[in-house]
């Protein structure tokens, strides 16, 4: 996941060892230790301070360029990251009922979990007839 600042093009990038599937991780920035790291080369590090989340893009440089945003905006990009991975697990799981339909719960429930989705955005398994039972 990536942030980019369109006023300034500063642009926020996770370095090697945080792929898509941390990106709760973004979450210990304003609900938890108030910082978190997202690799290296270079080394992105995030913090909240007060009511405000610097991205630094470089925390190995002094002059590292920033992007600073409020935790309204920042809660905002997550509760947005999280609605495109659950629209992408659904869409995936439509592919799977018509083209791995005899593997539909294992796949969907595999990419839940890789995505770090609740088991809740699982979509249910469609009938034969390609109709999805009611949740009740």
């Amino acid at each position: 996941m990536r942030v980019t600042d369109s006023s300034s093009g500063i642009t926020f990038l996770p370095g090697c060892c945080n792929g898509l599937e941390d990106w709760r991780d973004w979450h210990e920035v304003v609900d938890g230790s108030g910082h978190a790291s997202f690799g290296h080369d270079p080394d992105p590090f995030a913090e909240r301070l007060a009511d405000t989340v610097r991205l630094t893009v470089d925390a190995e440089q002094d002059d590292s360029p920033v992007i600073e945003l409020s935790i309204t905006e920042f809660r905002r990009l997550l509760d947005g990251a999280e609605h495109d991975l659950t629209n992408f697990l659904a869409l995936a799981a439509d592919w799977v009922s018509q083209y791995l339909p005899d593997h539909f719960t294992p796949v969907t429930a595999a990419l839940a979990r890789a995505l770090a989705l609740p088991a809740s955005s699982v979509p249910p398994k469609p009938w034969v007839d390609g109709t999805v039972p009611p949740i009740n």
